[in-house]
């Protein structure tokens, strides 16, 4: 038994390692991958390039089509799909933003018992906005309206069952910048009182 483990941990294989745990990554589409989680010759043709620069040296970023995500299930039971945190599935008329349809085509690529946790969207979770060089007070902070309609909703709609929980991740403040412990629980509470009941959402 534990030589199969063994043997299938060596080989990247770590859906079905231990029954009542859940192992998977922070975002999936990695081309650096090849050879490991995905196979040689599977998805490179699809592969799209960007460079990057940070401070004088320049680096590519190489990140595989969505469809890869079907061999990564095979690998992993759960994924985190943090790129939901920087927009909205919807926008305020109801049209899908670009999120919208990268979801949707993720989940056209799922199988039953594959599942995803996703990241609710800055805009109701952080208090401040990065704008330009400077943060300012976010005015939808804990908007539970926009995000019922304009992110759990739809975000019920594409993946339900394969939805495994929504990640309310709060961003660091200083020290002279933090909300009494009391007083931010107390917004939670309020929030959370407001959104649809939902045994799937994490708050860190």
């Amino acid at each position: 038994m534990a030589k199969t483990l063994e043997s299938k941990a060596k080989s990247f294989l770590f859906r079905e390692l231990f029954q009542n745990i859940l192992i998977g990554t922070a975002s999936d589409r990695y081309a650096g991958w090849i050879g490991q989680i995905y196979s040689e010759g599977g998805s490179e043709k699809g592969i799209t390039r960007r460079s990057h620069k940070v401070g004088d040296k320049t680096f590519n970023e190489e990140t595989l089509p969505v469809e890869s995500v079907a061999e990564y299930f095979e690998h992993f039971p759960l994924l985190e799909i943090d790129y939901t945190f920087y927009r909205l599935l919807l926008e305020k008329d109801g049209k899908p933003t670009q999120n919208f349809h990268v979801l949707r085509n993720y989940r056209q690529h799922m199988k039953d018992g594959d599942f995803v946790l996703l990241k609710a969207p800055q805009i109701i979770i952080a208090r401040k906005l990065r704008r330009g060089a400077a943060f300012v007070e976010n005015e939808t902070y804990l908007n539970a309206d926009i995000f019922t309609k304009q992110f759990y909703k739809p975000a019920i709609e594409i993946l339900d069952p394969c939805l495994n929980g929504i990640i309310f991740e709060q961003e660091y403040h200083p020290k002279n910048d933090r909300f009494p412990p009391a007083k931010l629980a107390q917004d939670l509470d309020e929030f959370f009182s407001k959104i649809p009941k939902d045994t799937r959402f994490v708050a860190i």
